[in-house]
């Protein structure tokens, strides 16, 4: 039954989910108390009570890491609970813009959200270490890095207050994008307008000459498309999940960094899960889910690279001999995130040398 729900959620438009969304969580047991309140101090609810939870993303409905994941989670938790806990997703920001999507969960509109940290600048500096350039190959070795840091520092944890941690993941490595030129030197991005989703890529790009234009994936395909941006720093799972192969003719493979992207819940709505139930959920989520989403969002930046060599996309690899070239005008972004993070009082070095040994390891 829940499985046609998700499916005529995916049918309905952005306007006509979010009125939807709207009644179900007035209505929903899912809400209500403090939503800032910290789940372990809560009382779980008796044994059969029943919860709902509205889950949010500002992906579009038929996004991997819904069909591959949520959806299945959804199911997962339905089952395990005997139907005590269900969900519903309301996914292509019906309930919130992109940048609203961790607010949403703090303030209890949604019980759950996924996005991207970046969307909301200066709220997770330390969570940042991890987009810092070249950190990372691909979504699952730059997830596990993150998840090690997670666990290690509790003040990154404490960076995601006023909600519980489900799990949190990174994508697959951001490339370069571009409308009409082709990018083979980091000279070629000299004075080019490229979409960004997050401070440390504006850092990239500007250490390159390029200008950054912030602005959440779903509005790249028309920005592109109308010339406001010449290209874009994205992974290459959105050439499927957002369409840019019509609106891309160049490729620069530089694999340059990963985003960072949280799943959260509301305390509140967690607390009103029973506590046999609470338990039970808990090991679905954490770093199996994590280290899951990373390797399907691997898997879709395969699709996305088969579909631009597909569309004529012509691509260019950054070789090794070149590398240290486009790593030169970067090496500065390092010392001065340590540097900004020391100077908030934040452990700024020691979390950025454990991520460089978790990096180093995993090569």
């Amino acid at each position: 039954m829940k499985k046609k729900k998700w499916k005529r959620l995916l049918g309905f438009g952005a306007v006509s989910v979010a009125l939807s969304a709207l009644v179900a969580c007035g209505g929903s047991e899912s809400t209500g108390g403090s939503p800032t309140a910290e789940a372990e101090g809560d009382t779980p609810a008796p044994s059969g009570a029943v919860v709902d939870l509205s889950i949010s993303s500002f992906m579009p409905g038929p996004h991997p890491q819904h069909t591959d994941l949520f959806e299945p989670f959804i199911e997962q938790v339905e089952e395990i609970t005997e139907g005590r806990v269900t969900g519903t997703m309301y996914p292509a920001n019906a309930l919130g813009e992109s940048n609203a999507q961790y607010d949403l969960v703090v303030n209890g509109v949604a019980d759950m959200s996924m996005a991207l940290h970046g969307y909301t600048p200066g709220r997770f500096p330390l969570t940042g270490v991890t987009e810092l350039p070249f950190m990372g190959g691909n979504a699952v070795e730059s997830t596990e890095i993150f998840w090690n840091l997670h666990e290690q520092f509790p003040e990154i944890a404490e960076e995601h207050e006023g909600t519980k941690v489900a799990w949190l993941f990174k994508n697959d490595p951001a490339q370069l994008l571009t409308v009409d030129k082709p990018i083979q030197s980091p000279e070629d991005l000299n004075g080019l307008r490229i979409r960004t989703p997050s401070p440390a890529a504006n850092g990239i790009l500007e250490a390159y000459g390029a200008i950054p234009v912030s602005m959440p994936m779903g509005d790249v395909y028309e920005a592109m498309q109308r010339g406001v941006v010449d290209g874009a720093l994205a992974p290459a799972s959105v050439i499927t999940n957002f369409q840019l192969a019509d609106v891309t003719g160049y490729i620069t493979k530089g694999d340059f960094y990963t985003s960072s992207l949280f799943v959260v819940i509301n305390p509140n709505t967690w607390s009103q899960i029973a506590e046999e139930d609470q338990v039970a959920i808990e090991e679905l989520m954490g770093e199996a889910m994590a280290l899951k989403a990373g390797e399907i969002y691997d898997e879709d930046g395969e699709g996305g690279w088969n579909a631009a060599r597909e569309g004529g996309i012509e691509i260019y690899e950054i070789s090794d001999e070149e590398l240290d070239a486009w790593k030169a005008p970067l090496e500065h972004l390092n010392e001065e995130w340590v540097e900004e993070m020391e100077a908030q009082g934040l452990p700024g070095q020691a979390i950025f040398d454990e991520a460089i040994r978790l990096r180093d390891q995993g090569e």
